[in-house]
């Protein structure tokens, strides 16, 4: 029964991650920021992205995630900057780290509090 969660795990971290791939490398051309991004609800956005990357991550593959998440989370901001319609921002790759982070650590709390 481990190994079937553990598959389905790692299943949806692979959809997971090239979701949010796509998501954050797509190329936007807006002529104009909607107000909500400009009130910082982006970060919201990168943040939750990478929680959610975390929790599955560390359900499949527990502290190996974080040699799969971190380097995302880093490198997925840097591909922007050569994205047209993206840009390069040092806040949503900290809010891509910390997402990471609370998703790792969100799992652990949740599993020892259920054993």
């Amino acid at each position: 029964m481990a190994k079937v969660r553990r598959g389905r795990a790692w299943g949806f971290l692979i959809v997971w991650i090239a979701l949010t791939s796509f998501a954050l490398t797509f190329p936007f051309h807006l002529q104009r920021t909607p107000k909500i991004m400009e009130r910082g609800f982006d970060k919201v956005v990168h943040t939750s992205l990478f929680t959610v990357m975390g929790i599955s991550a560390q359900a499949a593959a527990p502290w190996v995630s974080l040699l799969v998440t971190a380097p995302l989370a880093v490198g997925l901001e840097l591909v922007q900057k050569r994205i047209p319609g993206r840009s390069y921002d040092i806040t949503d790759m900290l809010a891509n780290i910390v997402g990471m982070f609370l998703g790792v650590a969100s799992f652990e709390l949740s599993r020892r509090l259920v054993t």
